[in-house]
């Protein structure tokens, strides 16, 4: 049993478990072939070892039975414990009630039960709207909406999820809001670190497109959490120390050290410098970030040192060790400061996008 004793897996159906091929029509179960989602066998046999597997679509011209058979083609319909559509369920993703009601149907805890789907907003904003954990399976490497991801892990293929079943999950938007809410926030801070999020994701997004083995998500949770003790710092300890001991409390051990090698003062030191890509991404979105808007480097430590004038010495000294920071950044993105500024801008601000090839 995984650590937070998940009990049942809920999969959608096309896309997800079975590829919804656009050329034929009709019930998948009469198509002239089928075919698997890549991994799939493997991945179910694995998890039915020991999930509850539950298979839940919107289809309404296949009934449960059809869509037994149409598993049962590839071999998969043994792995599922039981199979609901729309019509048992009275709505359709991403309706809460379908969820809902089907919470009831397995007579299962909501907390025991994570859904896993390909589509963002009827399987993943559907599950969370329902108080459910959910598992983005995103392929393409897709950006959620508004840069906003709700969905508390992400996989590219099947084949994750055991791993990522072994593992705590991050902490979805609403628990790191509410921590902020615990610990005191203002509008302003709030709008900052969502501003940050957003740009870490986005540039998380661009640097998986090149090859690089990078969590976008974790960006994103990073980018939502360094700034967590911002309002309780103290003389004899910074509030990335006091954020990083906070998520520490909350066993995210990743997000602890994202919050703690946030600061500018954080590039000199070998031992305190960012490490992974999702360290450094967090680390210069906060230095692109400005309010809730997007500037240069040049323009955020100007006004940082306008802002706290008292460490405007040690800001400038620092410049240096940032702009490197810059120059790793854009050097694996094959671009420039000031188009990476307006790529972000253009994906942030002046259209909601849901493609992270913008840039590249």
């Amino acid at each position: 049993m995984s650590e937070r004793q998940i009990t049942t897996l809920v999969f959608d159906w096309g896309n997800t478990i079975m590829v919804d091929d656009g050329q034929f029509s009709g019930k998948m179960k009469d198509w002239p072939s089928v075919q698997a989602i890549q991994g799939a066998y493997g991945t179910l046999k694995l998890l039915s070892t020991e999930y509850l597997l539950v298979l839940a679509s919107n289809a309404e011209d296949s009934s449960t039975l059809d869509i037994s058979r149409a598993l049962d083609l590839i071999d998969l319909d043994y792995f599922f414990h039981q199979i609901f559509t729309c019509n048992e369920l009275s709505a359709k993703k991403p309706d809460p009630l379908f969820y809902q009601t089907l919470v009831e149907k397995i007579n299962c805890p909501v907390e025991k039960i994570v859904m896993i789907g390909d589509d963002y907003i009827k399987d993943i904003v559907g599950a969370k709207l329902a108080g459910w954990k959910a598992i983005w399976f995103n392929p393409s490497g897709l950006s959620s909406n508004g840069h906003l991801p709700l969905q508390d892990m992400e996989i590219r293929n099947l084949e994750e999820i055991p791993g990522v079943l072994s593992h705590p999950f991050l902490p979805d938007v609403q628990t790191c809001i509410g921590w902020y809410m615990e610990l005191g926030a203002t509008h302003t801070l709030l709008s900052h670190v969502q501003n940050v999020a957003a740009i870490a994701y986005q540039i998380g997004l661009w640097l998986e497109q090149t090859g690089m083995v990078i969590s976008p998500l974790l960006a994103h949770r990073g980018g939502l959490t360094h700034d967590l003790s911002k309002l309780q710092e103290q003389s004899e300890k910074n509030h990335a120390v006091l954020a990083a001991e906070f998520l520490e409390s909350k066993k995210q051990l990743k997000l602890a050290e994202i919050a703690r090698r946030h600061l500018i003062g954080d590039l000199i030191s070998d031992e305190t410098r960012p490490q992974t890509w999702e360290e450094k991404i967090v680390n210069y979105a906060d230095k692109l970030s400005e309010g809730n808007t997007i500037v240069s480097i040049d323009e955020r430590l100007e006004a940082l040192q306008q802002r706290y004038p008292d460490f405007a010495s040690k800001i400038k000294k620092n410049t240096p060790f940032v702009k490197a920071l810059e120059g790793e950044i854009i050097t694996a993105l094959g671009t420039t400061p000031g188009k990476l500024i307006a790529d972000l801008k253009k994906e942030l601000f002046n259209k909601n996008s849901h493609s992270p090839k913008g840039m590249l």
